[in-house]
């Protein structure tokens, strides 16, 4: 009897891990069942260490590799993606402390911007919680770092600030925007009202103005040397014509992102390019395949009439000129360097430009020639006559806008020699500052030069002079005389000394420009001290002094012939 109990209580284990194998097997054979019922999971539960085995089949590895994957990134084409702003709202004054008020005025202005700009802004207007008080001094003292710290580039790609301001029942609204991609505040634009029902019409409008649209670079066109851009949005529609992104003769300012090659997203270093601007001068291209050419032959159907209304336009690309004071990193190809440009229009009718050294910004430049010239590229012709200015006592001059040339040509001179070529949108700041090279070294090199060349003047008045008594001692036979006159004019100093004094000029001059890395003051030293090399190349050429020698030569032999005909004075006893 013990030993069938003990025969059925070892058969009784082998059963069941039979049923559990055929279970397994049954789930492999039924692909449909995805999950495992309770009773066999509790069946199933003893016999867990049974399942440290390798799957089956090698196809199920692929399948939850394939599932755990993340979703493809959505990439919106730039000129399709609508700008992400985020519109603050501060308010300051007793009668802008009402709820319903600023309620009000918030509701307003975000219909207002909606119905301006559509679907080309994703914006989010809101009353600002810390912008307090919302005026216009406090939105002056604001710093893009403090704004980059609240609003960063992942959270927003504009922020617009507007104050609204109230004394004596007089509205101050006041505006400006904020760009997180070039870490850059665009000036305060202000406005007064004193109807509060037109508050919200007056800050979308100074919305629009301070707005300044985004483009990203694209390619250098093949004819014309010209730029081409993407601009942000540009595809979509904005309902109001007045908010267009782009129109003719609007100005870009130019920046440079430095973007992490490991990740993509992160920007590593932000350059702002000064006095580097491009001039639009073309968007909105047409789209036409029935372009005719001299070849195409006028083709005609009957009962059908050609439909010329249909007309496409490319509002995504705009194509400007790239003008610029020198050589930039700007135009051309670039590892993980986005190439951006801002529209930015004027927002004063003058800019007052200080002129500094580079080297020195406090030392402005005074009494400095500055011709303004009216031109597209500095290549191109002076149509326009100049305009001539001097800047003040503080190096100040004053640039007023012109609506037919947004931008013009500086031409700075230092004294009679060119300083500085540069281009200059005036409007933009209403306060800015233009930093030239340094021309001292130039300038000392210049001073030295004109005491060189009075050395040089002496010494040929004091030729001249010999000269004259030598002919004069050779007239009246004095052959001593002349010899001693011949001996004092080999003693002038000679081509050699005076190029060994050029070059004790030169030599340091242009030694320290290259340590100062201005390669622009080397030059005008070089061009300095060649000309005057030229110069005594000239007067002490070789043709000259056999010229001198030859003549010297004739005195001599004509003062011998004198002093012998000359008769003897005898002296009386």
């Amino acid at each position: 009897m013990r030993t069938l109990l003990a025969d059925v209580l070892h058969i009784v284990p082998l059963g069941l891990l039979i049923l559990v194998s055929l279970s397994a097997s049954a789930q492999d054979a039924v692909p449909v069942q995805d999950t495992v019922p309770v009773a066999e999971a509790a069946s199933v539960t003893p016999t867990a260490p049974l399942s440290t085995e390798k799957p089956s089949s090698a196809a199920e590895a692929p399948k939850k590799t394939a599932a755990t994957q993340a979703p493809p990134k959505v990439v919106i084409p730039f000129p399709r993606e609508a700008y992400r702003v985020f519109v603050e709202i501060g308010f300051d004054g007793l009668a802008t402390q009402q709820p319903a008020l600023r309620q009000g005025l918030v509701d307003q202005i975000r219909k207002g911007l909606g119905r301006m700009y559509g679907a080309a802004w994703n914006a989010q207007v809101q009353a600002s919680e810390w912008l307090i008080p919302g005026g216009q001094e406090r939105l002056k003292r604001l710093t893009p770092e403090a704004l980059l710290l609240r609003y960063p580039e992942s959270s927003a790609q504009k922020v617009v600030l507007i104050g609204i301001e109230e004394s004596h029942g007089i509205f101050k609204i006041s505006c400006r925007e904020f760009d997180t991609r070039v870490q850059e505040m665009s000036p305060v634009l202000t406005e007064q009202t004193g109807d509060v029902q037109d508050v919200a019409n007056v800050a979308t409008r100074l919305t629009r103005d301070s707005f300044r649209p985004v483009l990203l670079f694209a390619k250098t066109t093949i004819v014309g040397g010209e730029l081409e851009f993407l601009l942000q949005a540009g595809e979509l529609t904005v309902p109001d014509p007045t908010a267009a992104f782009i129109r003719e003769g609007d100005v870009l300012r130019t920046f440079l992102r430095q973007m992490d090659r490991r990740n993509p997203d992160k920007l590593k270093v932000l350059q702002r390019l000064d006095l580097c601007y491009v001039r639009v001068t073309g968007f909105n291209t047409e789209l036409r395949a029935d372009v005719a050419t001299k070849e195409d032959t006028p083709v005609s159907v009957k009962d059908v009439t050609r439909d010329t209304s249909a007309v496409y336009q490319d509002s995504g690309h705009v194509r400007g000129v790239l003008i610029s004071h020198g050589p930039v990193p700007y135009g051309g190809a670039g590892r993980s360097v986005q190439q951006i440009a801002l529209r930015q229009r004027p927002a004063a009718t003058k800019s007052r430009v200080k002129l500094v050294l580079q080297t020195k910004v406090d030392r402005p430049l005074i009494c400095f020639r500055v011709d303004k010239v009216s031109k597209l590229r500095h290549t191109d012709s002076n149509n326009v006559p100049s305009e001539r200015v001097l800047s003040d006592r503080n190096g100040e001059l004053e640039i007023k806008v012109d609506p037919e040339n947004p931008t013009f040509w500086l031409y700075v001179y230092s004294g009679s020699s060119l300083l500085a070529r540069v281009p200059y949108a005036p409007g933009l700041l209403p306060q800015d500052t233009i930093k030239l090279p340094d021309d001292g070294l130039r300038l000392g090199v210049e001073g030295e030069l004109y005491l060189f060349r009075d050395t040089l003047v002496d010494t040929v008045a004091q030729k001249a002079v010999l000269m004259s008594l030598a002919k004069k001692a050779s007239t009246e036979g004095k052959l001593e005389e002349l010899d001693k006159l011949i001996v004092q004019l080999d003693e002038l100093p000679g081509q050699q000394t005076f190029m060994s004094r050029l070059n004790t000029i030169k030599t340091p001059a242009t030694a320290k420009a290259d340590l100062q890395r201005n390669a622009g003051v080397k030059r005008k030293i070089e061009k300095l001290c060649l000309a005057m090399e030229d110069s005594l190349t000239a007067f002490f050429s070789s043709d000259n002094k056999i010229r001198e020698a030859q003549e010297l030569e004739q005195l001599r032999k004509f003062a011998e012939r004198k002093a012998t005909t000359i008769p003897s004075v005898v002296p009386t006893p």
